[in-house]
């Protein structure tokens, strides 16, 4: 019993860190974490909204009060100021998390590290990933190519996979050429997809934010 008081109050006070954990599982990371590694992410994304929000408190001259984790196993230590603490930290967590996809989103670290010639690498995911992540005009109108049934889909990038089992891709304002550079037909918006070790992306050339799109040979 005196687990598992301790277990429901480490859980109510490390809620924040794992509302962050599962954002960051669900949204930012490549492959869905271990257990052990859930944890540890919980753990230490709440140390740092707990950080964050002991920072504020401080700016705003508010008190701020630790709790008691000795007596955790015995004793109630969520008591209505802590309760109110955690209650800020959901929102802090929250807002923090949101902030961290827009860092993993933008690979603003990576950018950081590049532009001091610390690293050349660009991150843990592929190619695919950094190349339809990137805010880069070049990467918004593509030509799909399909070698086996000899069509070009070309359009606009709506959303695309980020698994490695399945290159897809959803276009917009598409047109489907042949190999012969003959319009077959227009599409709103078309899904398409390929064996990753099939995929044949081109990226017709950019002028002055605008897309030269001519027909595909």
């Amino acid at each position: 019993m005196k687990i598992d008081l301790l277990i429901l109050q480490l859980a109510v006070i490390f809620l924040p860190g794992i509302i962050w954990a599962r954002i960051d599982a669900r949204y930012a990371a490549k492959q869905k974490p271990s257990d052990l590694e859930f944890i540890i992410n919980a753990f230490l994304f709440g140390v740092v909204t707990y950080v964050a929000e002991f920072a504020l408190f401080r700016a705003f001259n508010v008190p701020f009060k630790i709790a008691n984790f000795k007596t955790a196993a015995t004793d109630e230590i969520i008591e209505s100021d802590i309760l109110a603490e955690v209650g800020y930290a959901l929102i802090i967590g929250f807002v923090l998390s949101i902030l961290w996809l827009y860092v993993q989103r933008h690979k603003l670290l990576t950018q950081l590290l590049q532009k001091i010639r610390a690293t050349k690498k660009y991150g843990d995911e592929d190619v695919w990933d950094f190349t339809f992540n990137s805010n880069d005009i070049e990467t918004e109108f593509v030509h799909f190519r399909d070698f086996e049934h000899e069509l070009v889909y070309a359009g606009f990038v709506n959303m695309f996979s980020e698994t490695d089992k399945l290159r897809e891709l959803v276009l917009l304002d598409v047109i489907v050429y042949n190999f012969d550079g003959e319009e077959v037909y227009k599409s709103p918006r078309l899904y398409v997809a390929c064996a990753p070790e099939s995929a044949h992306i081109e990226f017709p050339y950019v002028e002055a934010g605008t897309v030269k799109t001519e027909t595909p040979q």
